[in-house]
């Protein structure tokens, strides 16, 4: 059954909040750029006024000092007339400054001005005179006015010194700055939020594009069930962090259709592996009670329900230690031990048992080597390794064991001269509950899971098993630790 899909607010969707998100920086970046771009513009624009004032002052002071027989007053009315498209108001100041002993005298001796200006109009505090009397070319006085009376906006004025002590007084009108700082802040008025609403439909556009794939990987994980993990999510082959979420989630779908054919195997093949003793257990008794039976027929049934409650006490056994290593604690493969130790323990266990079956059980070499790892589990890896060498070799076979030491890595060699493995059967020997030949394995007590737990044991330990085989020949397996 598939899982159910929870219905997403728009509001609440991630492509919702991504765009809101998207327009929240967005503007403030806009309003930023805007504020800048226009202080920028403004400080442009006042720099070139301040440009044009210098100019006309230099000029006017040019005009007076260097042509012969000109006034001031004609120098004025002169530059007036050829700045006349700038409208400028000019004069010139005369300032003074006496000093006695009991005073210090200062204000304006004379100011001569253009026609259009007033008398009494356009006159500054003389602060700014005497100010602008100790400046020089890099420091003039700029200052703002306002003269209604002159101009209905205010005026840009620079005092510029010139000998006497003159000063020339040159102003500017700023409507048309001004004009053009309001064109330009209600186009980014206008502009700027439909420069948002645009983005933002476009981003918006984007995000969805983008998160196609993630509404793929709902509807798919909508589909999937137990019964059908074969589904997979085409991710178009991109490259970038959705391409690798669709990747990383086909992978983790992968990995769970394994595991679910494999707990379906496991438990197909538990269940097979408990019903045979089960059924066995069950016949026994029942013929056991049809009818009344000697002391001699009592224990033999007794006997064969025993053998196979050991049998299944055995499969328990193995099935629990397989759960109980599933969860190792991975700590615990970190400690140093002695793997020549190990060996010599595994196979002085096991000699009496190869001695009641009349192999020939040896070891022709031990080479001390330290590794990492559980003791136990490793013991447990070699045991099933020699017990199936055992069990599969018969009377007056050979067993043999070596540890060795190689460049990189240390190599048990457990070689039989038994039944051997068919070929077509080595792929699958170490799966669960597999055996090559099961009237073979009833009679030997094996049920196909020592191999697994080895091979399990193996991985852990970042070990590899290699196994040769011959039928009738004998069987060559090969563990491999790195050091």
């Amino acid at each position: 059954m598939g899982i159910r899909s929870m219905k997403i607010k728009k509001f609440k969707s991630l492509s919702f909040k991504l765009t809101i998100w998207y327009v929240v920086i967005l503007s403030i970046i806009i309003g930023i750029a805007g504020v800048f771009l226009y202080e920028t513009f403004k400080e442009r624009l006042m720099d070139e006024l301040e440009q044009t004032l210098l100019e006309i002052a230099n000029d006017v002071n040019d005009e007076w000092y260097w042509r012969h027989g000109v006034t001031w007053e004609d120098a004025i009315n002169r530059m007036e007339d050829e700045f006349g498209s700038y409208d400028p108001f000019i004069q010139m100041v005369e300032i003074r400054e006496r000093r006695d002993k009991d005073s210090d005298i200062r204000g304006i001796d004379k100011i001569i001005r253009s026609k259009k200006i007033p008398e009494g109009l356009f006159v500054l505090d003389t602060r700014y005179y005497y100010k602008a009397d100790r400046a020089d070319i890099d420091d003039l006085v700029y200052i703002t006015v306002t003269e209604k009376k002159l101009s209905s906006y205010p005026l840009r004025v620079v005092l510029f010194p010139v000998r006497g002590p003159n000063i020339v007084q040159v102003g500017i009108s700023l409507e048309e700055t001004t004009n053009a700082l309001k064109e330009l802040l209600f186009i980014l008025i206008i502009g700027g939020p439909l420069l948002v609403l645009f983005s933002s439909l476009g981003g918006s556009f984007i995000i969805r594009k983008a998160l196609q794939p993630v509404k793929s990987v709902v509807r798919t994980a909508n589909e999937i069930s137990a019964d059908d993990l074969s589904l997979r999510i085409d991710s178009g082959n991109r490259k970038d962090e959705i391409g690798a979420l669709v990747d990383t989630f086909n992978e983790m779908i992968a990995r769970l259709e394994k595991s679910v054919k494999k707990i379906r195997q496991f438990s197909g093949d538990v269940s097979h592996e408990l019903r045979t003793p089960l059924t066995i257990i069950r016949g026994e008794i029942e013929v056991l009670l049809r009818k009344e039976r000697k002391k001699e027929e009592y224990k033999d049934i007794l006997k064969s329900v025993l053998e196979e409650t050991l049998q299944m006490e055995k499969i328990i056994d193995e099935l629990l230690f397989l759960s109980r290593i599933e969860t190792l604690d991975k700590r615990k493969l970190d400690a140093y031990l002695h793997l020549d130790d190990v060996l010599l323990k595994v196979f002085e266990s096991r000699e009496q048992t190869a001695v009641r079956k009349k192999l020939e059980f040896a070891i022709k070499e031990v080479t001390p080597v330290s590794i990492k790892g559980d003791k136990a589990l490793l013991k447990r890896l070699i045991s099933n390794i020699i017990d199936n060498a055992i069990r599969y070799t018969p009377p007056k076979g050979n067993v043999e064991v070596r540890l060795e030491k190689k460049e990189g890595y240390a190599q048990i060699c457990i070689q039989d001269t038994g039944i051997g493995i068919p070929k077509e059967s080595l792929p699958f020997i170490f799966d669960r509950f597999y055996v090559v030949d099961k009237s073979r394995s009833k009679e030997s007590g094996g049920f196909g899971l020592g191999l697994s737990i080895a091979k399990w044991v193996a991985d852990i330990h970042s070990a590899s098993i290699d196994v040769q085989s011959k039928i009738n020949q004998g069987t060559i397996v090969k563990i491999r630790f790195p050091l």
